[in-house]
């Protein structure tokens, strides 16, 4: 039954100011968004609505967020040096988020012309693309070599399923399928697991040279990533539907290890991805052995105030539990991605019997975590603070920086726990980065040792995962 006119109500609360709708910028120009240039900076573009964007830029700290002048300027849209837009904008807003610049830039008199834009866009990408074909640099024929052996591993196990798995797929249940997959995957582990290690071995000597690495990059992704997307995770990590890479479902992916997908295709494919994430699950367990060392040191003390920062689901929370006896935890979970809070929240509901794991959650920025704010009354006073995945993404300062500050939120006696993941060949760089464009900072230990320079009496050590692709960057407060 339809209502009456008179009784339809609006929106309430803040939702009353109606604000155009704003999109994903990489969904809405299918991948390859075009740059922002504002104040002669370039800018990438994460979101666009009709009247403003909300851009980010990589390595600036926050002494060099100031805009000279009113915050005016010409704001231009560019794909491949062709510009598509031009118009007066000014500056709305500036922030902090994983280490980034991140601006919204607000139009004058003027619209963005979404549909024309996608179109100018695509245009510009066929041209671009087609020119950067002809002066497209080639990678070393070692390295040619190496992908063809990658594609020739998976094409002859997809061949396998196609041959005597597919025809009878149809006759099986769910379980059945996803027990022979794992079966297939068990029997593909060792000789996927060299590849990967062979990936690392070409390209640890070159990635620190943007060319060569962009190179190998645009090749890999042209040659391997296009052959692996159809997989769960592989496909999320490189397509980033949330705007960032190492959201807390392909986390989840990883903890879990279970068939995805909708044929035995994406299933495989999916799985080859969580092997490769192997060391996601074996830095959760050996951060949780970490914590529980530092409790079990601590024989006068059965109760512990942690914080995981960039927590995502924290997953950890559960065998760290399971394994720590009549120990309580009061658990501050912080992440800027709600959804993120709302799993772990529901995940860890019903962990811990007798009130041995109480979990509360902030939704705050990194900004916030870093400067003067009223939250700072709810980090202070910590026996364990951790981050296993956050600084990965940070520069040197700004790693140095938040260490700094994690370190004043610590009880004296308190430890600070870094994850981050490693250069060495037994890590995940040539996946994450040239499979996945998943960009890190991939430190030795000597750059893990220099992020806790400004952590005052801090009594440092260096731990790794048992797959030696993670170290651990542990900072004592001397009591």
């Amino acid at each position: 039954m339809s209502e009456h006119y008179e009784n339809l109500s609006g929106a309430s609360g803040r939702a009353r100011f109606f604000r155009p709708e704003r999109h994903a910028a990489r969904k809405l120009f299918a991948g390859a968004p075009p740059s922002v240039w504002f104040d002669d900076r370039e800018f990438l573009l994460d979101n666009i609505s009709a009247t403003g964007a909300g851009c980010r830029t990589r390595d600036f700290l926050p002494e060099e967020m100031a805009i000279e002048g009113d915050g005016r300027g010409v704001l231009r849209l560019t794909q491949y040096g062709r510009e598509i837009f031009s118009a007066r904008a000014r500056m709305a807003r500036t922030g902090l988020d994983r280490g980034n610049l991140i601006i919204g830039l607000s139009l004058d008199d003027v619209s963005f012309p979404l549909n024309d834009l996608v179109r100018k866009n695509a245009g510009a990408l066929a041209y671009g693309f087609a020119d950067e074909g002809v002066e497209q640099a080639a990678p070393s024929t070692e390295y040619k070599s190496f992908c063809a052996d990658v594609l020739s591993f998976i094409g002859g196990y997809l061949e396998h399923i196609d041959r005597h798995l597919t025809p009878i797929e149809g006759k099986l249940d769910d379980k059945a399928v996803n027990e022979i997959i794992m079966e297939l995957t068990e029997g593909a582990t060792p000789a996927w697991q060299s590849l990967l290690v062979e990936g690392n071995d070409l390209v640890i000597p070159i990635h620190k040279d943007k060319a060569q690495r962009k190179v190998l990059k645009q090749y890999t992704e042209r040659v391997i990533t296009r052959k692996l997307t159809t997989g769960n995770s592989w496909g999320r990590s490189y397509f980033k539907p949330m705007g960032y890479p190492g959201d807390f479902r392909i986390m989840n992916y990883m903890y879990d290890g279970v068939p995805e997908g909708d044929s035995m295709h994406a299933k495989f494919l999916h799985m080859l991805g969580v092997v490769a994430g192997q060391p996601i699950v074996t830095r959760m367990r050996a951060l949780a052995d970490i914590i529980l060392n530092h409790a079990a040191a601590e024989t006068d003390r059965n109760e512990f105030k942690i914080m995981s920062i960039g927590s995502g689901p924290a997953r950890e929370l559960e065998p760290l539990v399971k394994a720590s006896g009549g120990i309580k935890w009061h658990a501050t979970l912080v992440d800027q991605e709600s959804e993120a809070l709302n799993y772990a929240l529901d995940k860890t509901a019903n962990i811990g019997a007798g009130g041995a794991l109480n979990v509360s959650a902030l939704n705050i920025s990194f900004r916030d975590m870093l400067n003067a704010s009223p939250m700072r009354a709810h980090l202070v006073e910590q026996d364990i603070i951790y981050s296993s995945g956050l600084v990965d993404y940070l520069n040197p300062l700004l790693a140095m920086r938040f260490v700094h500050r994690m370190y004043e939120f610590l009880k004296p006696g308190g430890k600070l726990i870094i994850g981050n993941v490693n250069d060495l060949r037994t890590g995940t760089l040539w996946p994450m980065e040239y499979i996945l464009d998943w960009t890190l900072y991939f430190r030795n230990e000597t750059e893990m040792r220099a992020m806790a320079s400004e952590a005052p009496g801090g009594i440092v050590t260096i731990e790794q995962d048992p797959m030696n692709a993670i170290y651990f960057l542990i900072v004592e407060k001397p009591k």
